[in-house]
C-alpha cells in the first residue's frame, strides 16, 4: 500500500469516526419518533405524565409535545399544532436544523456548530412566555393540549 492510499484510508476512517456520534444521535431520535408514532400517547399510563401538571394543575411548555410528535409523525399537522404549537413550529425544526448542521460539520471535518447567544437566551425566554400564556384562562382553549 502506498503512502497516498494510506492517507485516503486514514481520511475515510477519520470521517467515519466524526460522523458516528451525529449519526447515532439521529438514529436514536428517529427510533424514538417511530416508537412515538406507533404507540398511543393518549392511553393513560403508557407514557409518563407531566410532573408539573400533576402537581400544579397547570400546563408546562412541553405538555402535549409527545402527542404533537405522535400526530406529526402520522401526518396530522393540525392535530399536532393543537397539542403543542411551539414544539411543532419551533423545537422540532430547530432540532432538525441542528442535526443537519452537525452532520454537515462532521462530514467536512469542522467543529460541532455552536448555538448562537441570541438563541440560547431567546428560546428559554420564549418558552417561559409560552408557559405563562398557555395557562391564561382565556387562551387555554387555544393553547392547552
Amino acid at each position: 500500500m502506498s503512502t497516498a492510499d494510506a492517507r485516503v484510508d486514514d481520511a475515510a476512517t477519520l470521517r467515519r469516526r466524526r460522523l458516528a456520534t451525529p449519526l447515532v444521535a439521529s438514529a436514536v431520535l428517529a427510533t424514538a419518533t417511530l416508537y412515538t408514532a406507533l404507540a398511543d400517547p393518549y392511553r393513560s399510563g403508557f407514557f409518563p405524565s407531566c410532573i408539573f401538571l400533576a402537581s400544579s394543575g397547570h400546563w408546562c411548555p412541553g405538555c402535549g409535545g409527545l402527542r404533537a410528535v405522535h400526530e406529526l409523525a402520522r401526518g396530522d399537522i393540525g392535530a399536532a399544532l393543537g397539542m403543542n404549537p411551539l414544539v411543532v413550529l419551533l423545537i422540532i425544526p430547530l432540532g432538525i436544523a441542528f442535526l443537519l448542521a452537525w452532520l454537515q460539520a462532521a462530514w467536512r471535518g469542522r467543529p460541532v456548530p455552536s448555538v448562537p447567544t441570541w438563541l440560547a437566551i431567546g428560546l428559554p425566554a420564549l418558552l417561559f412566555v409560552f408557559w405563562i400564556v398557555r395557562n391564561v384562562p382565556a387562551l387555554e382553549p387555544y393553547l392547552a393540549p
